[in-house]
């Protein structure tokens, strides 16, 4: 089987979930030698990911020579001899005849919290994505789901669920308590935010849940540098009680989340939530909430808050301060951390390119 795999998510994020589930099934596959070449834009190896994959010139694809923005929404006619499986890492199409089309939808926040003209594009690129697909991998049985909510004519049986993974870099460190040997930081507790800070991330909930117990830091990390307003917002509620670090590997993650008190998550809404398998794995308890996909990632073993409110989430991180109570989410975290590895997620994505070749003979 000949795989034809585009790259652009590359392209389109320096870094971010997306960019490490692409970056997981990539290298796997040239470590099993797979049969793959790769479209690809030439702002690709501004990602973080991708800088650490070495391929081959001639495993690579040129985009087009097109601006990125229009580029991203175009079909691209990239291989013209004989059959092949191909799989885009952000909804789009091949235009051949060809082949055999496989899409990976991560989850409807576009259709819930997008307004507007990027809005519409994005859910018509997506839904032109779906409905042109052989086979459809969902991340989570939430957003199964939303899929088949939003997407009424796409038949069930075309779809499933393959759950994405925590690097096996994320486990305890055995710091006992200590902190991070970092310059200028914090000697108290601190509370880790990671990810973006869209508007459903709900980044400004989580200052204020931190701003309401004096004893604690706030460290946000990813996301990218930080704009005028949420620096301005982070001085005014935490002044000198936080820090921010726009992008980090990860052994540096993974020490943050060894020594930090709580990985707070308040995300309105998730297509799965990998910082939540990465802070079980290396034992950090995780305040959330219960929504979307969350407690598919947190299983029993998350601090799931049901209304996302201030004040909730503040009385947990309070909670956690109580020894037993913290120890027994830490243990219950580890457990649920080990349903969900990236090798998994690999050995199933290639049984369902297998499943979907046989079908669309």
């Amino acid at each position: 089987m000949n795989i034809v795999l585009d790259n652009i998510i590359f392209s389109l994020q320096r870094a971010g979930g997306i960019s490490v589930y692409w970056y997981e099934l990539l290298r796997r596959m040239q470590r099993d030698k797979r049969s793959i070449r790769m479209i690809e834009h030439p702002r690709a190896m501004s990602n973080i990911f991708r800088k650490q994959l070495d391929f081959d010139r001639a495993m690579l694809i040129d985009d087009r020579p097109l601006p990125l923005w229009l580029s991203r929404y175009l079909a691209y006619p990239a291989v013209r001899d004989g059959r092949f499986l191909y799989h885009s890492s952000y909804y789009r199409q091949p235009q051949l005849a060809g082949a055999t089309n496989v899409v990976t939808v991560y989850d409807f926040t576009y259709e819930r919290f997008r307004r507007g003209v990027p809005g519409l594009v994005h859910s018509i690129q997506k839904r032109a994505a779906v409905r042109a697909a052989n086979g459809i991998i969902c991340i989570s049985e939430s957003t199964k789901r939303d899929l088949l909510e939003h997407c009424p004519e796409i038949p069930a049986s075309k779809v499933q669920v393959i759950y994405l993974g925590a690097s096996e870099l994320y486990k305890p460190l055995g710091l006992a308590g200590g902190y991070p040997p970092l310059p200028d930081f914090p000697s108290a507790p601190f509370v880790l935010f990671v990810g973006g800070r869209d508007s459903y991330k709900n980044f400004r909930l989580a200052l204020e849940s931190v701003a309401a117990l004096p004893d604690y830091w706030l460290v946000s990390v990813g996301g990218g540098e930080l704009k005028p307003g949420e620096a301005e917002l982070l001085q005014k509620l935490l002044p000198g009680r936080y820090m921010h670090l726009p992008v980090v590997d990860n052994e540096r993650l993974n020490l943050l989340y060894n020594c930090a008190h709580a990985l707070l998550y308040p995300s309105s809404h998730e297509g799965f939530g990998i910082p939540i398998i990465e802070a079980m794995a290396a034992g950090c308890p995780v305040i959330a909430a219960n929504v979307s996909a969350i407690p598919e990632a947190c299983g029993d073993a998350g601090v799931l808050v049901n209304e996302i409110r201030q004040d909730a989430f503040a009385e947990q991180i309070l909670k956690l301060e109580n020894a037993e109570f913290r120890s027994s989410i830490i243990d219950k975290g580890h457990v649920q951390a080990r349903r969900f590895s990236w090798e998994t997620c690999y050995l199933e994505t290639m049984s369902f390119y297998e499943k979907v070749w046989q079908e669309a003979k």
